[in-house]
Parts: C-alpha cells; structure tokens; sequence
C-alpha cells in the first residue's frame, strides 16, 4: 500500500491505497485528524463515491433540515447529489474507506439507491461488518484489520455489467451517449437507469455530471488557463453551463467554491488532486 498526506495546523490527513485484493471495489482509505478547535461549518461536494466512516475521536455534526446533528461512530454515507455540510464537535480522528462508485455493493446488500442522501449505522445494514469494523478500531493496524473484514464481508453476487458502466463513464469523464452504452451492453436505456442506481446508487446522467464536474478542477490544477477554457475542455457547452452545474453540485460558483480556505473541506478537494486556492473569477 501507498499513502499521499496532507498536513495543516489543524487537520492531519493521510490517504493509503488498498491492497490488491480490494482494488476491484476500493478506491482509497484516509486517515483525518481534527484538533476540533475550529469549528467552522466545512462544505464537501460529490463525487460519486459513497464512503464507510469509522470515528476514534469524536465524530462530525452534519447539517440536515436545518439542525446540526452529530454522525454515528460507525456509518455508511451513501450518495449525495449535492453539498454536504459537516463540523467537528470537538477533538476527532476518523478513518475513512471510500468506495468506487459501485463498490459498496460488494459488501452491503440494500440496494445503493436507497442509501443515498443519508447516513446509515453499519449495524443497521450488516451487524457482523459492524462488529468487526469496530474491532478493527482497536486494532495495532487498523487499516489491515478494516481490509479483512471487507473481504469477509464480500458479495458474490453483484452487477458486473454495471461496474463496466462505470468504468466507461469515468473513462470518458462524463462525456458518453448513455443510449450507446446501453446498446453495447444489450440492454434498454430504462434498464440500464434502474440497474446503475442500484448498483451505484445515482442515475447514470447525474453521475456523468459528476465526473465531467470534477473533470474541471482537475484541468485546472494541472494547467493555468481561463474558466471559459476549462469549461469547453470538460465537455461543457460554455461557461455559463459549468457555472449551472458548480452551483447545483456544489451550491457555489466555481471562483468562490475555490476561494474556501477551509482546512476540513481541503482533504476532500485534495482527494479530487485539486486544491482551493484562488484561480481566477466566474
């Protein structure tokens, strides 16, 4: 395994890959430390990826319906389709294993889409995979012990059509003819719609949207160029639609969504190999 960090006066970040053996179904596990001094409300956009959170320090408030509301200690966060708004209560160290797209459907039995937009106690879905992810927190290496229990928790039986979906979507960074992809799997566009939001949790054209939306900051990162630039080399029709979809993903133009100097919020940006920093204005 290989790990990138990322450390600030307040948080410590540490992202580690997995092992051969989760790399068809995992994406990544992080470590986040929080000194929990400031407690200011920090915004994360989709991604597409649902996560598994396991909480040693004390665990984040999440904005819903107006209320803040403290996170469980062990919880499955499924999809979102838009910003998520999270602060520490107070001193916190979480471990966190992010899914690919699909892959929390190798080891949780609901169906994805009826896990999206909330917060769900492991012992809820799966009361062994609780178990054993809260003894892997007490483990010497719990990165270890958390990759064992997945492959003891690991389904069968899943949708390998849709992973291909999936791979050929990110591949294309959310620009593809859905209706093509469904051809050359044998299947409707209806059928492809129902099996990608099980397996996946999202509609396929939402999820194309994603893609083609962190797509933007990736561009901008590697190469200094003008929004307008950005936004037709991710496959947007100019800027004004990048500047649609940045505020539906996300509830920010691009400029002030990069202007965030929010420590919490940067892991997640830094995931996407993107930092927020000031890039010019739309």
């Amino acid at each position: 395994m290989s790990a990138m960090g990322y450390h600030s006066r307040m948080v410590r970040y540490r992202q580690i890959r997995p092992s051969a053996r989760l790399e068809t179904f995992v994406n990544s596990f992080w470590i986040l430390e929080h000194d929990g001094e400031d407690r200011a409300p920090q915004r994360v956009v989709p991604d597409g990826r649902p996560e598994l959170i396991l909480n040693w320090g004390e665990p984040f408030a999440s904005l819903a319906g107006g209320e803040w509301r403290g996170q469980a200690r062990c919880f499955f966060a499924g999809q979102i389709d838009g910003p998520l708004m999270l602060r520490p209560k107070g001193p916190a160290k979480m471990l966190g294993i992010g899914f690919h797209p699909h892959g929390a459907s190798r080891v949780l039995a609901p169906p994805m889409h009826e896990l999206s937009g909330r917060f769900t106690q492991v012992d809820e879905l799966s009361p062994s995979l609780a178990r054993e992810l809260n003894r892997a927190l007490e483990s010497p290496d719990p990165v270890a012990a958390v990759e064992a229990a997945l492959v003891a928790s690991e389904r069968k039986a899943h949708d390998v059509l849709m992973a291909e979906a999936v791979r050929r979507i990110t591949i294309a960074r959310g620009c593809c003819d859905l209706g093509m992809v469904a051809r050359e799997m044998g299947m409707s566009v209806r059928q492809l719609e129902r099996r990608f939001q099980s397996a996946v949790g999202l509609p396929p054209k939402l999820f194309c949207r994603m893609q083609r939306f962190n797509r933007v900051f990736q561009v901008m990162e590697r190469q200094p160029c003008d929004w307008a630039d950005a936004a037709l080399e991710c496959g947007y029709y100019d800027q004004a639609h990048l500047i649609r979809d940045c505020k539906s993903l996300s509830g920010r133009t691009p400029a002030i969504l990069l202007d965030e100097d929010a420590d919490l919020a940067r892991h997640f940006y830094m995931s996407h190999s993107y930092n927020p920093r000031r890039r010019g204005s739309v």
